[in-house]
C-alpha cells in the first residue's frame, strides 16, 4: 500500500490547521507542535508505503514509530483525508465513470477505493420491481451508475398518464409493455449492462423467489397486490438479499429499506404498528383513530408528478448505492424516511423497534458486502 493525502488545502490558525477536502465542509486539527502539518505535507510530496513515509519525516527532523504512523494515518483515514495510491483511480481515463468515481472519492478510505466502489456497483445484480413512476426513475440512476446487471420486472403497458412523471417512455411507446421497454432504453443507454426483462404480475412469494438467485439488491416500487410488501419482505429476509422501497403516501414521500439480519424487517414493523400506514389504533387518540378511518375511505389515487417521482427515485437511488458500495451506512435500513411535500421537502427518520421474536429476522441470512472482482 502506498498513503498519499487526497487533494486538500490547509492554513494554520494558531495551534490548529483549518483543512478543507471537500469543499462543503472543513476540518480542524489541533496540532500545537506541527507534527500534524508534517506528516500532511509528507504524504502529499513524499507518498508511499510506511517505510518510506518514516523516512520522509525523519528527513524533515521527525522520528516516529511504525505504531506511531499507522495510529496517525488511521485517524486521517477516519476523515477521508488519505488515499491508496495502488488503488486510486486516474478519472482522466475513467470515461463514463468520471462523475461516479469523482462523487465516491469523497467517501474512499485505504479499506474501500473509489475503484472498490465503482467495481462494486459493475460486479452487482439487481432485481427492480416495477417500471413505473418509481421504478423508471430509479432505473435510470442505477444505468447511470453502471450496475452491471439488471433484471426488471413489470405487467403494465404505457398510458398516456404515465408521461407525466415516467421519462423512459415516449408517445410512441403507448399500447406497449413497459419493462421491455425499459429494457431497450438500458440496452441503448449503457452497452456493458446485462438486462433481463420479465413481464409478470406478483401475486405472492412463488413470483419473486424465482429471481432471486444471484440477486444483490432488490429495489421494489410496486404498488399492486396489498401484501406486496409482506411478499417481498419474506422472500429477501431468507435469502439474505436487502430491499428497498419507495412511494407515495398523500403529500409525504416514503422509503425504507431491510437489511436482513440487521435491521428490523417489514414484519417487525407490522408487530410494532400494525398492518396500516401508520400506528396501530390501539395507541392513537380517539381523533387520530377517526382519520386514519377516514383515510381509508378516500379513494387510492396516484398523485405522484414528475419533480415527485423524480425525487423519491433519487433517494431510493442512494439508498440502494449505498447497499452496493458501503459508501456510508444505509440510511433507511429498518426505518421508514418520510419527505413532507408540503413542507419544503423535510425529511424525517423514524425507526422501526426490532422484534426479538420475529421469526423472519430469526432466521435471516446475514448479506455478504459485495467485493471487487
Amino acid at each position: 500500500m502506498r498513503i498519499g493525502l487526497k487533494d486538500c488545502e490547509w492554513e494554520r490558525a494558531g495551534n490548529d490547521l483549518i483543512l478543507v477536502c471537500d469543499p462543503s465542509r472543513s476540518v480542524k486539527l489541533d496540532d500545537p507542535d506541527g507534527q500534524v502539518e508534517t506528516l500532511l505535507t509528507a504524504l502529499r510530496n513524499h507518498p508511499g508505503t510506511l517505510t518510506e513515509l518514516r523516512a520522509a519525516l525523519a528527513a524533515d527532523g521527525l522520528e516516529v514509530s511504525v505504531d506511531e504512523l499507522t495510529g496517525a494515518l488511521n485517524a486521517l483515514d477516519q476523515l477521508r483525508l488519505v488515499r491508496d495510491l495502488e488503488r486510486f483511480a486516474d478519472r482522466a481515463q475513467a470515461g463514463r465513470d468520471f462523475s461516479n468515481l469523482a462523487f465516491f472519492e469523497l467517501y474512499a478510505s485505504l479499506e474501500n477505493s473509489e475503484s472498490d466502489m465503482q467495481q462494486g456497483v459493475r460486479n452487482a445484480h439487481v432485481l427492480q420491481l416495477g417500471t413505473g413512476g418509481l421504478g423508471s426513475n430509479v432505473l435510470q440512476n442505477l444505468a447511470g451508475l453502471g450496475v452491471g446487471r439488471l433484471t426488471l420486472v413489470d405487467n403494465d403497458e404505457v398510458e398516456p398518464r404515465n408521461l407525466a412523471r415516467q421519462f423512459l417512455y415516449r408517445e410512441a411507446d403507448l399500447g406497449t409493455s413497459k419493462v421491455h421497454r425499459a429494457a431497450e432504453w438500458v440496452r441503448a443507454f449503457h452497452s456493458d449492462i446485462t438486462v433481463d426483462a420479465v413481464r409478470r404480475w406478483i401475486g405472492g412469494p412463488g413470483d419473486i423467489v424465482d429471481l432471486l438467485p444471484g440477486v444483490d439488491l432488490v429495489v421494489s416500487g410496486v404498488d399492486q397486490g396489498e401484501r406486496i410488501d409482506n411478499w417481498v419482505n419474506e422472500v429477501c429476509v431468507r435469502a439474505g438479499v436487502p430491499w428497498v422501497r419507495g412511494g407515495m403516501i398523500g403529500s409525504q414521500l416514503i422509503y425504507f429499506s431491510v437489511d436482513p439480519g440487521r435491521s428490523a424487517c417489514y414484519e417487525c414493523r407490522i408487530h410494532a404498528y400494525g398492518d396500516g400506514k401508520g400506528v396501530q389504533a390501539s395507541v392513537l387518540a380517539p381523533t387520530a383513530v377517526t382519520a386514519q378511518q377516514l383515510s381509508a375511505r378516500i379513494p387510492r389515487v396516484n398523485r405522484a408528478n414528475g419533480p415527485s417521482a423524480a425525487l423519491i427515485g433519487s433517494l431510493v437511488a442512494f439508498e440502494a448505492l449505498r447497499y452496493l458500495t458501503g459508501y456510508e451506512p444505509p440510511y433507511a435500513a429498518g426505518a421508514e424516511v418520510l419527505v413532507d411535500l408540503s413542507g419544503g421537502c423535510h425529511q424525517r427518520r423514524e425507526p422501526w423497534p426490532r422484534n426479538a421474536d420475529c421469526a423472519l429476522c430469526t432466521g435471516a441470512r446475514a448479506r455478504t458486502a459485495l467485493t471487487p472482482a
